[in-house]
Formats: structure tokens, C-alpha cells, sequence
């Protein structure tokens, strides 16, 4: 008598069943891996962007200290204290590893006074900066191919200073007099406010926006928005009318293209002896 066996597959089944588990289990860790080390390098490059735009920040402080009591006018917080430029924003492309077109590397000042623009806004209905300059060169801002901030020619840096145009908050004459001292020693002793922006990012890690989109922020963008010139204003009509449009800074334009970046503002006590300020 022969025995007839029937196979169930029910082994088969669950093989089957464990194998598309452990691809969904193995799929999942692989996603968590890469979310994981998407996040670790954005927090890297964010770290590597906000250290470039403090050395940008040290590095001016430095100029001025160095260059204060002999040639203040060629500094950049000299040159927004002149006359007349108070609530003008002078712009410069913060440097130290420029390239020629044979890729060689070039030697650059901190800040030159052939190339920087100070700039205002077109308008109070336009968000974007004239085309033309109140003082320096047009073109005199970070181009994003040969003008980098690190070594690794990853980075690049643009800075704004300006003088702000807010008397209200205008420091007089005294009033950073330590306690005790001999106010005779100090009236010739005028207190101004100086405010810098830097705006560092990094275009390689932007590689589906072109660089005429990135120059077209770089060239056509203040930076500060806390001037008054550059705030949104409202009539006191009911319901109050806006007439006076926020510009567009370089750090929304840019955002905007999802280009990685890293804005921070300082603001400065600069104390101008009489002698010095006509500089």
C-alpha cells in the first residue's frame, strides 16, 4: 500500500511572510539612517556657517582697532560715519580665499576702498536695492564662484554695516561715562551706533540653483531691515494703509531659493573723539 503525503506549504508561507518583514524592518533603518545623517550634516554645515560669520564679525572689530586712530576713514564702520551716510548700508564681500580664473589663490585685504557700494532701497514701494550706488562700486558684492571665506572653498560671506537712522535710540554725548570718571576727559567724546550684518552660505550645497539666481540676490538685496528706511510702515488711517513695503533682505531672497545659510547681526558702541570723526 503506497502512503500519500500532501504538502500544506504552510513553511513556505512564513518564510515568505518573515522575509517581507525583515525588508520592511531593514528599509525603514535604512531611511532613519539617512534622515539621521541628513540632520547631523545640516547641523554641521549650520555650525561651519555660523563660526565663518563670527571670524567675519572678529575680523572687522579687528580692522577698526587697528586702523581707529590713524585712518578710520578706511575701515568700514569709518566709512558709514561720514556725513551724510547715516542710514546708508555699505556693503563688501568678506574674502580671505579668493581665486583668479587659473584657480590660483589671490591675497586680499579685510576691506578695500576700491571695492565696496553703499546702497539704499529703490523705493518705499520696492523691495529691492537701487541699481546704482551712493558711494563705491555696483558689482562690489561676493561672487559666489571665486570669492569664498574658508579655505575649503565652500563658503561665501557678504557683510552689511550700517549707521542706523533711529535718533531716538541715539546714544548722547555721556552717557557710557564710567561712574566716576572726570567728564572734562570726555567732552570731546561722541558715542555712535554701528550695526553689522553677516550673511554666509553655501552654494555647492545648492547645486539645483544657478549662480545668476544666487548673484541676482547678492547684487539686488540690502541687508539690514531695521533701518527705517527699510521697515514696513502704516498710515494712521482706519484701517491703517501700508506705505512703506519691508525690503527683501539677501538672507530671505537666498532662503527662499533653499540655499543653506547663516545670518547674524552685531551692534557696536563706537566712542569718536572729535579729532578722529572729521577723519
Amino acid at each position: 500500500m503506497k502512503k500519500y503525503f500532501y504538502e500544506q506549504g504552510s513553511t513556505l508561507i512564513v518564510v515568505l511572510i518573515l522575509l517581507v518583514l525583515t525588508s520592511i524592518i531593514g528599509l525603514y533603518a535604512i531611511r532613519h539612517s539617512i534622515l539621521n545623517l541628513k540632520l547631523a550634516t545640516n547641523a554641521q554645515v549650520q555650525t561651519l556657517l555660523m563660526q565663518t560669520s563670527d571670524v567675519a564679525l572678529a575680523k572687522l572689530e579687528k580692522n577698526f582697532n587697528l586702523n581707529e586712530a590713524a585712518n578710520l576713514a578706511g575701515t568700514p564702520v569709518g566709512q558709514v560715519l561720514l556725513d551724510g551716510n547715516q542710514g546708508k548700508e555699505l556693503q563688501f564681500c568678506f574674502k580671505p580665499t579668493a581665486v583668479n580664473s587659473d584657480k590660483t589663490v589671490k591675497n586680499n585685504l579685510f576691506f578695500d576702498l576700491r571695492d565696496f557700494r553703499i546702497i539704499e532701497r529703490k523705493s518705499a514701494t520696492d523691495k529691492e536695492a537701487k541699481s546704482t550706488v551712493e558711494s563705491g562700486d555696483i558689482n562690489a558684492m561676493c561672487d559666489p564662484e571665486t570669492m569664498f571665506s574658508i579655505s575649503r572653498k565652500a563658503l561665501v560671506t557678504q557683510v552689511a554695516v550700517v549707521s542706523p537712522d533711529d535718533p531716538a535710540v541715539e546714544m548722547g554725548r555721556f552717557d557710557l561715562a564710567a561712574q566716576g570718571t572726570d567728564l572734562k576727559d570726555a567732552s570731546n567724546i561722541e558715542t555712535k551706533r554701528v550695526r553689522v550684518t553677516v550673511t554666509s552660505f553655501a552654494p555647492a550645497l545648492a547645486p539645483s540653483v544657478s549662480i545668476s539666481s544666487m548673484n541676482t540676490c547678492l547684487k539686488g538685496r540690502m541687508m539690514d531691515d531695521s533701518l527705517l528706511k527699510n521697515r514696513q510702515e502704516f498710515n494712521t488711517a482706519n484701517p491703517p494703509v501700508e506705505i512703506q513695503k519691508k525690503v527683501e533682505t539677501l538672507h530671505e531672497c537666498l532662503n527662499l531659493l533653499g540655499v543653506p545659510l547663516n545670518t547674524q547681526t552685531a551692534e557696536y558702541v563706537v566712542n569718536l573723539s572729535e579729532i578722529r570723526s572729521g577723519n
